[in-house]
């Protein structure tokens, strides 16, 4: 800073300073009151201060930084420097024992510093192997922030950890590193988890309102691990390289706000009140699970595994503009948005009404008025493709990165305009039930095929397809080879048909849709990409890939595999979809319960299987959710003719779902 040159100085504290210190007087505030409240609990204590003038030892400072020495001094701001040169000094040489705070939580972490970037490496490692995640949460503050304290601790050789956090990383596979690590660091530790989390729409068990203990979505959770020095270690729990893992103690806190504070003032830290864990690899949850099938399930090869390019769906972040339902209404969006007799306001106010201002509507790099710049001659025919938004809903995608913020490109190329088909399913659940599976023929959405808390979509292509520079012009089956090999070696038989890739992705999509491997593995479906099992003979195989073939034609309603449906429209009216209602009216021993499916007073789909209605595929009711987004709409004749396809699919699902049964000895 003193380098700045005569005549420079104003510009300087504009664009340099001013910037570095955004926030300061927040921090200072807090950093005020922590002093006034200390002092006054002091007081209170009879403490008397020492020191001219007194102090306490609380500094102003970023934590997530090294501590390194501070040689810099601060113009006109002497006190800001010797803080910060105090502050690193204790970084540097003191002995921290105690940790306690409750973190902030920004998965867009602006702490990217290259000392706390390379302590975070260390939770990407499980007992010394790399878990090898293109993506993860690693970064988020608040996991930073643990790192930070679980180094001081295991620094110093002893100490406590208590922290309130974002409870993601009791269950998220892509942490499996970082609980392995704080394992393997603390002797003892306790996970209270306090749930509330709207997210995931957590619901208490013994019924009731689940509340947040804070104003937030996100669930929360506590945290105190403690380290005592030892001069002891012993192998226990089996890890290969003899390492000593710590215990771990979880309990849940269900319901209101008022009753968690109240439950969280008179419980105890003690072992015989909460369930001891005994986690295990390979992802060491810190919530209770049951692993009686665990090892049975790890035979089988993971779908990532087999087909190893895979990408999460798109993300437009601004969906009611980006897509449109059919071709001329996405055409005209865009009409509209390039026309220049419209202003930036009169577009954010017809496509964006609920987000008037720029700060609302423009986010992270996107600005609205450089996009209209932008896309103007741009042809926009060329550029609105079908795309597989819910469920047996396809839409059109106005796809260009002027109006796509996450378009997955390099992977998407795979699936426009090509004879492809591809998997689509969640990492995670949420549900009690898995059913987080389903196919698509089109580039689709990260919402395909759940818009819940953690079940993101991903995309697995059969195919791969080269880019026009590729010397290879022939498109390549996305299957690992060794895996590959030893399914078609199993599955083959003599006088059968080839084991095609077609055969072994039906094969594959029939065994996810089998309700008995659901139910028997569903601990596992919930927390990462599903394993299946190698078919035990030929016959099994087969079996279920000829189910797996039925199901993928329905699903991609083909019009041969639905056949002719029934479920008559009726009633007088415009065919607006007003109000929604199933009505029982009838049972049968084949259809079940079947009844009348209203979308407004006067008109309804009759003899519509209750088993349709409530059929569940991830996070949607198909049935429910078709209707459902278009409310406010006339039906065309086409659309209804789509809806009843729809409700004759998910019929025949069910149908087909309960001849499944894949043999898991």
């Amino acid at each position: 800073m003193r380098d700045v040159a005569a005549g420079q100085w104003s510009t300087y504290v504009e664009k340099e300073l001013i910037p570095r210190l955004h926030g300061f007087e927040l921090l200072m505030a807090s950093y005020a009151m922590c002093h006034m409240k200390l002092d006054m609990m002091l007081t209170e204590l009879g403490y008397k201060p020492t020191g001219n003038p007194p102090r306490l030892g609380v500094y102003l400072t970023n934590s997530l930084e090294e501590g390194e020495r501070a040689n810099q001094t601060l113009p006109f701001a002497q006190w800001l420097s010797n803080e910060a040169k105090e502050a690193n000094t204790i970084k540097r040489d003191m002995p921290i024992m105690c940790v306690i705070g409750n973190p902030p939580y920004s998965a867009s972490s602006k702490n990217t510093g290259e000392w706390i970037t390379d302590l975070i490496e260390d939770y990407k490692y499980v007992d010394g192997a790399h878990f090898n995640e293109r993506k993860h949460w690693l970064h988020d503050d608040y996991v930073k922030f643990i790192r930070l304290a679980e180094h001081l601790i295991d620094k110093n050789g002893e100490g406590v950890l208590a922290f309130i956090t974002n409870h993601g990383y009791l269950d998220n596979p892509t942490f499996r590193g970082m609980r392995f690590r704080l394992l393997e660091t603390f002797d003892k530790l306790f996970v209270m988890d306090l749930h509330g989390n709207s997210k995931r729409e957590e619901v208490s068990p013994l019924g009731g309102t689940d509340q947040n203990v804070f104003d937030i979505q996100q669930g929360v959770s506590i945290l105190v691990a403690a380290k005592k020095k030892s001069n002891s270690k012993q192998r226990i729990r089996g890890q290969k390289n003899g390492i000593e893992l710590g215990k771990i103690f979880h309990k849940d806190l269900w319901g209101e706000r008022i009753a968690k504070y109240t439950a969280l003032w008179t419980h105890k830290i003690s072992p015989p009140e909460w369930t001891e864990l005994l986690p295990t690899g390979p992802y060491f949850m810190f919530l209770p699970r049951s692993y009686e099938n665990i090892g049975r399930y790890q035979k089988g090869f993971s779908i990532r595994e087999l087909m190893n390019v895979n990408v999460t769906g798109v993300i437009t972040a601004r969906d009611s503009f980006a897509i449109g339902f059919d071709r001329e209404e996405q055409y005209n969006k865009l009409l509209d948005f390039t026309n220049t007799s419209l202003s930036d306001l009169e577009i954010r106010t017809k496509y964006f009404p609920n987000k008037s201002e720029p700060i609302e509507t423009d986010k992270r790099a996107w600005k609205l008025g450089a996009a209209r710049t932008a896309l103007r001659g741009v042809n926009i025919e060329t550029h609105l493709l079908p795309y597989a938004y819910r469920p047996f809903d396809n839409r059109i995608i106005f796809y260009r990165p002027e109006v796509v913020d996450w378009g997955r490109q390099n992977y998407m190329s795979h699936m426009i305009e090509k004879n492809n088909i591809a998997f689509v399913v969640c990492r995670q659940s949420i549900n009690d039930q898995w059913a987080n599976v389903l196919l698509t023929n089109l580039m689709g959405d990260d919402s395909f095929v759940s818009n819940r808390s953690k079940e993101r979509g991903y995309y697995f292509p059969l195919y791969l397809y080269p880019d026009e520079q590729d010397l290879d012009q022939k498109r390549r089956v996305n299957f690992e080879p060794k895996i590959h090999k030893t399914i078609v070696s199993i599955a083959s038989m003599k006088g059968h048909i080839a084991v095609n890739e077609e055969a072994i992705f039906d094969y594959i999509y029939g065994v996810l849709h089998a309700p008995n491997y659901r139910e028997t593995y569903k601990e596992f479906l919930k927390i990462d990409f599903p394993r299946v099992p190698y078919p035990p003979s030929p016959d099994v195989f087969w079996d279920i890939s000829a189910k797996g073939t039925q199901l993928r034609k329905l699903h991609l309603m083909e019009d041969a595999a639905i056949g002719p449906t029934l479920y008559q429209f009726t009633g007088e009216g415009d065919s607006s979809v007003v109000k929604i209602a199933f009505k029982p009216l009838s049972e049968n021993k084949e259809t079940g319960v079947c009844g009348a499916v209203y979308i407004n007073d006067k008109q309804a789909f009759q003899d519509v299987p209750q088993i349709a209605w409530e059929f569940y595929i991830g996070g949607y009711q198909p049935a429910q959710k078709w209707l459902k987004d278009r409310k406010g709409r006339q039906l065309t004749w086409d659309d209804i003719r789509h809806y009843q396809k729809i409700v004759k699919i998910l019929s025949e699902t069910d149908r087909i779902m309960k001849t499944i049964e894949m043999p898991l000895d």
